[in-house]
């Protein structure tokens, strides 16, 4: 049943918008138009990659990590390590294992059916900053363009308005044993392109994730935060010196 196509909105406008509901309206119109870039250039790759699995120093804030080439999307971070502002990874899923001859097919997949999983790092600088679970019930419960709809593995698909002539905007989520899961997803119209998801969530010492994955993926939504998780615990996270 993937990628998904969820129904465009009905257009008829909410009887009772406060004007902090209006101000979410156009943050949301914006970030719709920041989402849809992104999902665009989510295939476009590296130029090259590395199957080194030596291990580089990168300090991300006051975070210290080592992290093996080959995962690494950035080649100038591959090469120099060093301090940064965000760390860009690529990995398979559900290996969580780096770039390889052996997998290099697997890596140059640009399909709907793709195994990459995109994992950005960075330091989680202030206490402000929201996940992806905190938009779902901050932002985008109030600017939902219909009801949801159910999706795979007892997901419910919330459609979103956009432009339509870019393609159908969702977020996927589902409440269990107290813990909310949420991502946004897009299903481009253009379809060369891939159907792909993203979610952010905060890990611990200090590190905010975003990882990006192919709709198909969403039937294993219990295992992903875990995955991402347990990814980044084997680069040792420590306190920088």
């Amino acid at each position: 049943m993937m990628p998904l196509t969820l129904p465009g909105g009905t257009g008829v406008e909410a009887r009772h918008f406060t004007s902090m509901v209006v101000a979410l309206a156009l943050a949301g119109t914006a970030l719709l138009a920041h989402t849809v870039g992104s999902w665009l250039n989510y295939t476009r790759g590296p130029t090259g990659w590395s199957d080194s699995r030596e291990r580089v120093a990168i300090s991300l804030g006051d975070v210290q990590l080592k992290v093996p080439a080959n995962m690494m999307r950035r080649v100038e971070e591959r090469i120099a390590g060093g301090s940064v502002d965000r760390l860009s990874l690529a990995v398979l899923w559900p290996s969580m294992e780096g770039y390889s001859e052996f997998n290099a097919r697997a890596f140059a997949d640009p399909s709907d059916t793709s195994a990459v999983m995109l994992v950005s790092l960075e330091p989680l600088a202030t206490a402000d900053i929201m996940d992806t679970s905190e938009r779902l019930t901050h932002v985008w419960l109030s600017l939902a363009s219909g009801d949801p709809l159910p999706g795979p593995a007892g997901l419910a698909l919330l459609p979103l308005p956009g432009d339509a002539a870019s393609g159908t905007d969702f977020v996927a989520h589902r409440s269990q044993d107290g813990r909310l899961f949420a991502t946004r997803c897009f299903t481009p119209r253009d379809k060369t392109l891939a159907a792909s998801c993203e979610r952010s969530i905060r890990l611990g010492h200090g590190l905010f994730a975003t990882y990006r994955f192919r709709q198909w993926q969403l039937e294993h939504w219990q295992s992903l935060d875990d995955g991402v998780a347990a990814l980044v615990a084997r680069f040792a996270p420590q306190p920088a010196s």
